[in-house]
């Protein structure tokens, strides 16, 4: 891709802006809570069908119709179990899960209008890999079989199942695809407990994720699964860095790295707030 980091970010901002755009709904924003967009995995899948051959322009509209997708996913895993019984908790369960659903069928009309029959056969098939890895934790954790390990194992692949579909579909070799798999698992995987490490230092909402997982242990406390969280962080990260340097063109590093930078900055950003 023949540009420099501005560009690339300018392309990624636009990309999130056109999401949010097509997402307008007062009502809707009024009650749900609006998952925060898969930013970096966009930036990756950008990045990826570019540099196979995709134009800026239908690189773009992918990127948008997979974030339409990925947001729906994302609601769809707000709704939790338990709701207060009262009328204004129905309504917002009712409300998430319509929002799920319209957030996931806009991508249908866009690549239709597009006529992108293929993007949206691709699709489908990485959302109903999520969902099957969401009904393997489920069963896991419902048979209390669910180990760590496995939990982030199917954390991956659910997170990860849009975009390696694109993957999978437009690798030009079995090298290729090994590393943009890998790079997309392994960077959703620092995001998410990364996001939970920022959750644990400022509280900003109830346990989650891998943390929930740990603090159930008997005998775990806070700051054993921090230190816990933070030491997988950081291994992640490391993974992250060398994976883009296994990269043999110099440009092609220089622009991924952009990516990883930004994990850098959030736990230097992090480890300061600590040392307060």
């Amino acid at each position: 891709m023949g540009t420099d980091r501005n560009a690339y970010s300018q392309e990624i901002k636009a990309i999130i802006e056109d999401i949010q755009d097509r997402i307008q709904q007062t009502y809707v924003q009024q009650y749900v809570d609006v998952p925060a967009m898969a930013e970096n995995r966009l930036a990756l899948l950008f990045f990826f069908l570019h540099e196979n051959g995709f134009t800026k322009e239908r690189a773009h509209l992918l990127s948008v119709a997979t974030g339409l997708v990925q947001l729906g996913i994302d609601t769809h895993e707000t709704v939790r179990n338990h709701y207060e019984k009262t009328l204004v908790s129905e309504r917002n369960r009712q409300l998430t899960v319509l929002a799920g659903d319209y957030y996931s069928s806009l991508y249908y009309n866009m690549l239709s209008d597009a006529n992108e029959i293929e993007a949206i056969r691709i699709l489908s098939v990485g959302n109903q890999h999520a969902h099957e890895m969401k009904m393997k934790l489920y069963i896991a954790q419902k048979e209390n079989k669910l180990t760590q390990e496995t939990y982030l194992g199917l954390r991956k692949k659910i997170d990860t199942a849009l975009y390696v579909a694109f993957v999978d579909k437009y690798a030009t070799s079995d090298s290729v695809r090994e590393f943009w798999t890998s790079l997309f698992e392994q960077t959703s995987a620092f995001e998410q407990l990364v996001g939970e490490w920022e959750h644990l230092h400022w509280q900003e909402q109830a346990p989650s994720g891998l943390t929930q997982f740990l603090l159930q242990k008997p005998g775990s406390t806070v700051t054993n699964v921090v230190d816990m969280i933070e030491g997988k962080v950081m291994e992640l990260l490391h993974i992250c860095e060398q994976l883009i340097v296994t990269l043999k063109s110099g440009e092609t590093q220089s622009e991924l790295a952009w990516v990883t930078s930004r994990y850098t900055n959030r736990v230097q950003r992090l480890k300061r707030a600590e040392e307060m």
